[in-house]
Protein backbone atom coordinates (compact mmCIF):
# COMPACT_ATOMS: atom_id res chain seq x y z
CA UNK A 1 0.00 0.00 0.00
CA UNK A 2 0.59 3.46 -0.82
CA UNK A 3 1.09 6.20 1.80
CA UNK A 4 2.39 9.65 1.07
CA UNK A 5 5.87 10.97 1.68
CA UNK A 6 7.46 12.16 4.79
CA UNK A 7 7.62 15.62 4.74
CA UNK A 8 9.95 17.91 4.35
CA UNK A 9 12.33 18.16 7.46
CA UNK A 10 11.28 14.98 9.11
CA UNK A 11 13.88 14.44 11.49
CA UNK A 12 16.65 15.83 9.32
CA UNK A 13 20.23 14.83 10.19
CA UNK A 14 19.05 12.80 13.06
CA UNK A 15 19.47 9.33 11.32
CA UNK A 16 21.95 7.35 13.12
CA UNK A 17 22.68 5.30 10.03
CA UNK A 18 23.22 8.35 7.72
CA UNK A 19 21.47 9.11 4.18
CA UNK A 20 21.46 5.15 2.95
CA UNK A 21 19.72 3.37 5.24
CA UNK A 22 20.69 0.38 7.40
CA UNK A 23 22.08 -2.99 6.36
CA UNK A 24 20.75 -6.08 7.29
CA UNK A 25 23.44 -7.24 9.37
CA UNK A 26 23.66 -4.26 11.35
CA UNK A 27 22.73 -4.17 15.33
CA UNK A 28 19.95 -1.49 14.52
CA UNK A 29 18.22 -3.62 11.44
CA UNK A 30 14.51 -4.87 11.92
CA UNK A 31 13.00 -7.63 10.17
CA UNK A 32 9.85 -6.52 8.23
CA UNK A 33 6.78 -8.23 9.22
CA UNK A 34 4.63 -5.78 7.44
CA UNK A 35 4.56 -2.98 5.68
CA UNK A 36 1.39 -1.36 6.74
CA UNK A 37 3.66 1.82 7.80
CA UNK A 38 5.72 1.88 5.10
CA UNK A 39 6.73 5.42 3.70
CA UNK A 40 5.09 6.76 7.40
CA UNK A 41 7.06 8.98 9.94
CA UNK A 42 5.98 8.20 13.95
CA UNK A 43 7.05 10.74 16.35
CA UNK A 44 6.79 8.25 19.54
CA UNK A 45 6.62 10.60 22.74
CA UNK A 46 7.34 8.49 25.84
CA UNK A 47 6.01 10.31 28.98
CA UNK A 48 6.55 9.67 32.97
CA UNK A 49 4.90 6.02 33.41
CA UNK A 50 5.96 2.60 34.75
CA UNK A 51 5.15 1.52 30.86
CA UNK A 52 7.94 3.60 29.58
CA UNK A 53 10.05 0.73 30.02
CA UNK A 54 8.33 -0.91 26.87
CA UNK A 55 8.72 2.16 25.13
CA UNK A 56 12.43 0.01 23.43
CA UNK A 57 10.18 -2.74 21.84
CA UNK A 58 7.62 -0.74 21.03
CA UNK A 59 9.50 1.32 18.93
CA UNK A 60 10.77 -1.74 17.36
CA UNK A 61 7.75 -2.88 16.96
CA UNK A 62 6.55 0.15 15.29
CA UNK A 63 9.47 -0.41 12.36
CA UNK A 64 8.90 -3.86 11.67
CA UNK A 65 5.39 -2.41 10.14
CA UNK A 66 7.93 0.14 8.36
CA UNK A 67 7.58 3.00 9.88
CA UNK A 68 10.54 5.76 10.07
CA UNK A 69 10.40 6.48 13.93
CA UNK A 70 11.38 9.97 15.91
CA UNK A 71 11.53 9.27 19.98
CA UNK A 72 11.00 12.02 22.43
CA UNK A 73 12.11 12.05 25.63
CA UNK A 74 10.08 13.69 28.62
CA UNK A 75 11.62 14.69 31.92
CA UNK A 76 9.48 12.22 33.74
CA UNK A 77 10.38 9.48 30.64
CA UNK A 78 14.15 9.93 31.33
CA UNK A 79 13.66 8.63 34.75
CA UNK A 80 12.53 5.10 32.84
CA UNK A 81 14.13 4.63 30.14
CA UNK A 82 17.55 6.74 28.45
CA UNK A 83 18.04 8.77 24.98
CA UNK A 84 20.90 6.33 24.05
CA UNK A 85 18.11 3.17 24.72
CA UNK A 86 15.67 5.34 22.69
CA UNK A 87 18.30 6.54 20.06
CA UNK A 88 18.98 2.85 19.52
CA UNK A 89 15.80 1.03 19.12
CA UNK A 90 14.37 4.20 16.47
CA UNK A 91 18.28 4.01 14.63
CA UNK A 92 17.29 7.59 15.08
CA UNK A 93 18.88 10.42 17.79
CA UNK A 94 16.33 10.83 20.58
CA UNK A 95 14.79 14.04 21.45
CA UNK A 96 14.96 15.40 24.27
CA UNK A 97 14.81 19.61 24.36
CA UNK A 98 13.86 22.56 22.47
CA UNK A 99 16.36 22.69 19.29
CA UNK A 100 17.48 25.61 17.06
CA UNK A 101 15.85 23.93 13.60
CA UNK A 102 11.83 24.03 16.06
CA UNK A 103 11.94 19.77 15.78
CA UNK A 104 8.68 21.01 18.08
CA UNK A 105 6.80 21.71 15.23
CA UNK A 106 5.12 18.73 13.65
CA UNK A 107 6.52 17.86 10.09
CA UNK A 108 5.89 14.04 11.07
CA UNK A 109 2.70 11.79 9.69
CA UNK A 110 1.53 11.02 13.10
CA UNK A 111 2.23 10.91 16.75
CA UNK A 112 2.06 8.28 19.36
CA UNK A 113 2.10 9.06 23.03
CA UNK A 114 2.98 6.08 25.06
CA UNK A 115 2.69 5.65 27.62
CA UNK A 116 0.52 9.01 28.05
CA UNK A 117 0.77 9.90 32.24
CA UNK A 118 -1.72 11.82 34.02
CA UNK A 119 0.48 14.51 33.95
CA UNK A 120 1.55 14.69 30.11
CA UNK A 121 -2.28 13.89 29.62
CA UNK A 122 -3.22 17.47 31.37
CA UNK A 123 -0.43 19.22 29.72
CA UNK A 124 -1.65 17.89 26.26
CA UNK A 125 -5.36 18.72 27.01
CA UNK A 126 -5.11 22.07 28.54
CA UNK A 127 -2.26 23.30 25.76
CA UNK A 128 0.87 23.43 28.19
CA UNK A 129 3.82 23.68 26.00
CA UNK A 130 6.57 23.39 28.49
CA UNK A 131 8.32 21.07 27.26
CA UNK A 132 8.86 20.04 23.42
CA UNK A 133 7.37 16.85 23.67
CA UNK A 134 4.20 18.64 24.54
CA UNK A 135 4.92 21.31 22.05
CA UNK A 136 4.80 18.92 19.45
CA UNK A 137 1.48 17.18 20.55
CA UNK A 138 0.41 20.09 20.23
CA UNK A 139 1.37 21.09 17.14
CA UNK A 140 0.34 17.78 15.64
CA UNK A 141 -3.21 18.99 17.37
CA UNK A 142 -2.60 22.36 15.02
CA UNK A 143 -2.45 21.01 12.07
CA UNK A 144 -5.46 18.38 12.68
CA UNK A 145 -2.48 15.39 12.14
CA UNK A 146 -3.56 11.85 13.67
CA UNK A 147 -2.58 11.87 17.06
CA UNK A 148 -2.92 8.65 19.08
CA UNK A 149 -2.82 8.28 22.96
CA UNK A 150 -2.17 5.34 25.48
CA UNK A 151 -2.90 6.17 28.89
CA UNK A 152 -0.56 3.91 31.13
CA UNK A 153 -1.51 4.59 35.52
CA UNK A 154 -2.83 3.52 38.18
CA UNK A 155 -6.77 2.83 38.19
CA UNK A 156 -7.12 5.33 40.75
CA UNK A 157 -5.55 7.78 38.54
CA UNK A 158 -7.29 6.76 34.89
CA UNK A 159 -11.07 6.91 36.98
CA UNK A 160 -10.30 10.52 38.84
CA UNK A 161 -12.73 13.05 36.95
CA UNK A 162 -9.58 15.17 36.19
CA UNK A 163 -8.02 12.88 33.72
CA UNK A 164 -11.10 11.69 32.66
CA UNK A 165 -12.12 15.18 31.70
CA UNK A 166 -8.91 15.94 29.74
CA UNK A 167 -9.31 12.42 28.37
CA UNK A 168 -12.54 13.43 26.91
CA UNK A 169 -11.09 16.95 26.47
CA UNK A 170 -8.63 15.19 23.57
CA UNK A 171 -11.51 13.12 21.82
CA UNK A 172 -13.35 16.60 21.29
CA UNK A 173 -10.42 18.38 20.11
CA UNK A 174 -10.01 16.98 16.59
CA UNK A 175 -11.40 14.37 15.49
CA UNK A 176 -7.85 12.47 14.35
CA UNK A 177 -7.28 11.72 18.06
CA UNK A 178 -7.29 7.99 18.79
CA UNK A 179 -7.54 7.13 22.80
CA UNK A 180 -6.13 3.31 22.75
CA UNK A 181 -7.47 1.09 25.59
CA UNK A 182 -4.61 -0.16 28.37
CA UNK A 183 -3.90 -3.70 29.19
CA UNK A 184 -6.10 -3.98 32.19
CA UNK A 185 -4.29 -5.69 34.59
CA UNK A 186 -3.23 -5.51 39.04
CA UNK A 187 -5.39 -2.47 39.15
CA UNK A 188 -3.40 -0.85 36.65
CA UNK A 189 -3.48 0.67 33.15
CA UNK A 190 -0.30 -1.35 31.34
CA UNK A 191 1.32 -1.27 28.51
CA UNK A 192 0.22 -3.67 25.87
CA UNK A 193 2.49 -6.19 24.42
CA UNK A 194 4.37 -4.15 22.01
CA UNK A 195 3.85 -5.92 18.79
CA UNK A 196 0.54 -5.54 19.56
CA UNK A 197 0.55 -2.39 20.44
CA UNK A 198 2.27 -1.33 17.51
CA UNK A 199 -0.12 -3.01 15.68
CA UNK A 200 -3.66 -0.83 16.60
CA UNK A 201 -1.52 2.57 16.27
CA UNK A 202 -1.20 0.91 12.14
CA UNK A 203 -4.83 0.41 12.38
CA UNK A 204 -5.85 3.76 13.82
CA UNK A 205 -3.84 5.52 11.46
CA UNK A 206 -4.87 3.56 8.32
CA UNK A 207 -8.09 3.67 9.31
CA UNK A 208 -7.96 7.68 9.51
CA UNK A 209 -6.56 7.75 5.92
CA UNK A 210 -10.11 5.23 4.56
CA UNK A 211 -13.03 7.23 6.00
CA UNK A 212 -11.60 10.52 4.77
CA UNK A 213 -11.00 8.71 1.68
CA UNK A 214 -14.87 7.19 2.20
CA UNK A 215 -13.14 3.73 1.39
CA UNK A 216 -14.84 0.49 2.60
CA UNK A 217 -13.86 -0.77 5.56
CA UNK A 218 -16.04 -4.02 6.89
CA UNK A 219 -14.77 -7.47 6.44
CA UNK A 220 -16.15 -10.71 7.60
CA UNK A 221 -13.84 -13.49 8.25
CA UNK A 222 -14.03 -16.98 9.04
CA UNK A 223 -11.31 -19.58 10.62
CA UNK A 224 -10.99 -22.54 12.11
CA UNK A 225 -12.25 -25.94 11.71
CA UNK A 226 -16.00 -26.81 12.32
CA UNK A 227 -16.99 -30.58 14.35
CA UNK A 228 -20.22 -32.60 14.24
CA UNK A 229 -21.59 -34.07 16.75
CA UNK A 230 -21.63 -38.22 17.17
CA UNK A 231 -23.23 -38.39 20.97
CA UNK A 232 -23.30 -35.66 23.54
CA UNK A 233 -19.77 -36.48 24.47
CA UNK A 234 -18.00 -37.12 21.03
CA UNK A 235 -17.52 -35.47 17.96
CA UNK A 236 -15.91 -35.84 14.50
CA UNK A 237 -14.35 -32.87 13.48
CA UNK A 238 -12.29 -30.57 10.82
CA UNK A 239 -8.17 -30.33 11.69
CA UNK A 240 -7.02 -26.06 11.40
CA UNK A 241 -4.67 -24.61 13.61
CA UNK A 242 -6.16 -20.75 12.68
CA UNK A 243 -3.12 -19.27 12.30
CA UNK A 244 -3.21 -18.55 8.23
CA UNK A 245 -6.43 -17.18 9.22
CA UNK A 246 -5.24 -15.09 12.52
CA UNK A 247 -2.42 -13.44 10.18
CA UNK A 248 -4.63 -13.00 7.34
CA UNK A 249 -6.84 -10.73 10.56
CA UNK A 250 -4.28 -9.62 11.50
CA UNK A 251 -2.28 -7.94 8.22
CA UNK A 252 -5.90 -6.56 7.17
CA UNK A 253 -6.29 -5.00 10.99
CA UNK A 254 -3.03 -2.91 10.37
CA UNK A 255 -4.35 -1.66 6.88
CA UNK A 256 -6.60 -0.34 8.82
CA UNK A 257 -9.81 -2.42 8.40
CA UNK A 258 -12.97 -3.61 10.70
CA UNK A 259 -12.11 -7.01 10.87
CA UNK A 260 -15.27 -9.25 12.13
CA UNK A 261 -14.34 -13.06 13.07
CA UNK A 262 -16.08 -16.13 13.00
CA UNK A 263 -13.92 -18.90 15.02
CA UNK A 264 -14.19 -22.25 14.98
CA UNK A 265 -11.84 -24.65 16.84
CA UNK A 266 -8.30 -23.34 16.38
CA UNK A 267 -5.03 -23.39 18.04
CA UNK A 268 -4.12 -20.03 17.38
CA UNK A 269 -6.43 -16.89 17.53
CA UNK A 270 -5.76 -13.13 16.09
CA UNK A 271 -4.08 -10.74 18.58
CA UNK A 272 -6.22 -7.93 17.06
CA UNK A 273 -9.82 -7.92 15.23
CA UNK A 274 -12.68 -5.64 15.77
CA UNK A 275 -14.90 -8.70 16.99
CA UNK A 276 -14.33 -12.35 17.66
CA UNK A 277 -17.44 -14.90 17.83
CA UNK A 278 -16.62 -18.30 18.77
CA UNK A 279 -18.42 -21.04 16.55
CA UNK A 280 -18.37 -24.77 16.93
CA UNK A 281 -20.53 -26.70 14.22
CA UNK A 282 -21.34 -25.86 10.40
CA UNK A 283 -24.67 -25.06 11.50
CA UNK A 284 -23.43 -22.45 14.30
CA UNK A 285 -20.93 -20.92 11.60
CA UNK A 286 -23.52 -21.12 9.05
CA UNK A 287 -26.19 -19.06 11.77
CA UNK A 288 -23.58 -17.09 12.42
CA UNK A 289 -22.17 -15.90 8.93
CA UNK A 290 -25.94 -15.07 7.91
CA UNK A 291 -26.36 -12.65 11.00
CA UNK A 292 -23.15 -10.68 10.00
CA UNK A 293 -23.98 -10.60 5.63
CA UNK A 294 -27.02 -9.33 6.78
CA UNK A 295 -24.82 -6.33 8.38
CA UNK A 296 -23.70 -5.84 5.14
CA UNK A 297 -19.82 -6.16 5.31
CA UNK A 298 -18.15 -4.57 2.37
CA UNK A 299 -15.58 -7.74 1.93
CA UNK A 300 -15.60 -11.78 2.91
CA UNK A 301 -12.48 -14.25 3.73
CA UNK A 302 -13.88 -17.70 4.05
CA UNK A 303 -10.77 -19.06 6.02
CA UNK A 304 -12.50 -21.90 7.85
CA UNK A 305 -11.96 -25.74 7.45
CA UNK A 306 -15.52 -26.42 7.12
CA UNK A 307 -16.80 -30.31 7.51
CA UNK A 308 -18.11 -31.72 4.00
CA UNK A 309 -19.47 -34.61 6.16
CA UNK A 310 -21.28 -34.79 9.13
CA UNK A 311 -22.62 -37.84 11.26
CA UNK A 312 -26.65 -38.78 9.66
CA UNK A 313 -27.84 -38.61 13.24
CA UNK A 314 -26.96 -37.76 16.60
CA UNK A 315 -27.16 -39.95 19.36
CA UNK A 316 -28.35 -38.89 22.30
CA UNK A 317 -26.47 -39.07 26.16
CA UNK A 318 -22.83 -40.72 25.86
CA UNK A 319 -22.39 -44.31 23.43
CA UNK A 320 -21.70 -46.88 25.96
CA UNK A 321 -17.99 -48.16 25.50
CA UNK A 322 -19.10 -51.79 26.10
CA UNK A 323 -21.07 -51.12 22.66
CA UNK A 324 -18.51 -52.89 20.64
CA UNK A 325 -18.08 -51.82 17.27
CA UNK A 326 -19.87 -48.79 15.77
CA UNK A 327 -20.90 -47.56 12.50
CA UNK A 328 -21.01 -43.90 11.76
CA UNK A 329 -23.38 -43.05 8.03
CA UNK A 330 -21.82 -39.80 6.64
CA UNK A 331 -24.10 -37.62 4.82
CA UNK A 332 -22.42 -34.46 2.60
CA UNK A 333 -23.58 -31.17 4.27
CA UNK A 334 -24.57 -28.08 2.30
CA UNK A 335 -21.83 -25.81 1.26
CA UNK A 336 -21.90 -22.63 3.39
CA UNK A 337 -20.38 -20.69 0.91
CA UNK A 338 -23.34 -20.74 -1.57
CA UNK A 339 -25.12 -18.69 1.00
CA UNK A 340 -22.81 -16.17 1.52
CA UNK A 341 -23.90 -13.64 -1.00
CA UNK A 342 -21.77 -10.79 -0.83
CA UNK A 343 -22.27 -8.03 -2.95
CA UNK A 344 -18.86 -6.68 -2.04
CA UNK A 345 -15.57 -6.06 -4.18
CA UNK A 346 -13.50 -9.08 -2.66
CA UNK A 347 -14.78 -12.25 -2.06
CA UNK A 348 -12.04 -14.61 -0.74
CA UNK A 349 -12.15 -18.53 -0.03
CA UNK A 350 -9.51 -21.63 0.76
CA UNK A 351 -9.46 -24.54 -0.54
CA UNK A 352 -7.23 -28.05 0.62
CA UNK A 353 -7.01 -30.61 -2.31
CA UNK A 354 -4.37 -33.53 -2.43
CA UNK A 355 -1.78 -34.43 -5.51
CA UNK A 356 -2.28 -31.21 -7.28
CA UNK A 357 0.56 -29.89 -9.53
CA UNK A 358 -0.33 -25.87 -10.71
CA UNK A 359 -2.21 -26.65 -13.75
CA UNK A 360 -4.45 -29.09 -11.72
CA UNK A 361 -5.02 -26.14 -9.34
CA UNK A 362 -5.98 -23.61 -12.30
CA UNK A 363 -9.09 -25.80 -13.43
CA UNK A 364 -10.06 -26.22 -9.88
CA UNK A 365 -9.60 -22.49 -9.75
CA UNK A 366 -11.40 -21.11 -12.87
CA UNK A 367 -14.68 -23.71 -12.00
CA UNK A 368 -14.30 -22.13 -8.11
CA UNK A 369 -14.09 -18.92 -8.82
CA UNK A 370 -17.28 -18.97 -11.43
CA UNK A 371 -19.48 -21.10 -9.69
CA UNK A 372 -19.03 -18.97 -5.94
CA UNK A 373 -18.84 -15.27 -7.34
CA UNK A 374 -15.16 -15.45 -5.95
CA UNK A 375 -12.30 -12.38 -6.80
CA UNK A 376 -9.61 -14.55 -5.12
CA UNK A 377 -9.28 -18.26 -4.33
CA UNK A 378 -6.40 -20.18 -2.09
CA UNK A 379 -5.48 -23.45 -3.18
CA UNK A 380 -3.83 -25.56 -1.04
CA UNK A 381 -1.74 -28.67 -1.83
CA UNK A 382 -1.92 -30.98 1.75
CA UNK A 383 1.20 -32.47 0.94
CA UNK A 384 2.83 -28.56 0.41
CA UNK A 385 0.91 -27.65 4.09
CA UNK A 386 2.27 -28.39 7.61
CA UNK A 387 3.18 -26.17 10.67
CA UNK A 388 6.40 -25.28 9.46
CA UNK A 389 6.06 -24.03 5.90
CA UNK A 390 2.90 -23.13 3.47
CA UNK A 391 3.18 -23.13 -0.17
CA UNK A 392 -0.09 -22.53 -2.25
CA UNK A 393 -1.02 -21.11 -5.46
CA UNK A 394 -2.96 -17.93 -5.08
CA UNK A 395 -5.86 -17.17 -8.33
CA UNK A 396 -7.21 -13.85 -8.28
CA UNK A 397 -9.51 -12.47 -11.20
CA UNK A 398 -10.36 -8.27 -12.01
CA UNK A 399 -14.04 -8.85 -11.19
CA UNK A 400 -15.75 -11.31 -9.09
CA UNK A 401 -16.32 -14.66 -11.27
CA UNK A 402 -14.46 -13.75 -14.41
CA UNK A 403 -11.45 -15.35 -15.82
CA UNK A 404 -8.38 -16.11 -13.26
CA UNK A 405 -4.99 -14.40 -14.06
CA UNK A 406 -2.09 -16.10 -13.96
CA UNK A 407 -1.89 -17.40 -10.07
CA UNK A 408 0.93 -16.12 -7.72
CA UNK A 409 3.03 -18.91 -5.74
CA UNK A 410 3.41 -18.24 -2.07
CA UNK A 411 6.07 -20.15 0.17
CA UNK A 412 5.02 -19.52 3.57
CA UNK A 413 1.82 -18.69 5.41
CA UNK A 414 2.86 -14.96 6.10
CA UNK A 415 3.85 -14.90 2.34
CA UNK A 416 -0.14 -16.00 1.99
CA UNK A 417 -1.64 -13.90 4.15
CA UNK A 418 -0.38 -10.78 2.74
CA UNK A 419 -1.41 -11.21 -0.35
CA UNK A 420 -4.90 -12.02 0.65
CA UNK A 421 -5.11 -8.45 2.95
CA UNK A 422 -3.51 -7.11 0.09
CA UNK A 423 -6.02 -8.01 -2.44
CA UNK A 424 -8.86 -7.42 -0.20
CA UNK A 425 -7.51 -3.49 0.32
CA UNK A 426 -6.73 -2.93 -3.04
CA UNK A 427 -10.19 -4.02 -3.96
CA UNK A 428 -12.08 -1.98 -1.08
CA UNK A 429 -9.89 1.38 -2.03
CA UNK A 430 -10.65 1.07 -5.50
CA UNK A 431 -14.10 0.79 -5.20
CA UNK A 432 -13.62 4.42 -2.82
Amino acid sequence: MKHPQAPKGSAAGHNLTGRHGISSGSDLAVKLVSEALAGVHVDVVVSGSIGAVESIRFVRALRRLGADVTPWLTQGGSQFVTPLALGWAAARDCRTGFEADASHLAEGHACVVAPASASFIAKIANGITDSPAAALVTSYLGWKRPVIILPSMHDSLAHAPQVQANLEKLRASAPNVVILGSRLEEGKHKFPEPAVLADHCAHAYNHAILKNKQSATRVLLTLGGTRAWLDDVRYIGNYSTGRLGSLVTEELHRLGLDVDVLAGAAEFLPRCHHSLTRVATNEDLARAAQKMIGQKPDALVHAAAVLDFAPAHKSPGKTPSAAGKLSVELVPTPKIIDDLNLRGPAKVAFKLETGVDEQKAAGIAREYIKKHGLTMLVVNNLSDVSAERHRAWIFETQTAGHPVERPFEATSKEEVAKAVARHVWERLTRHA
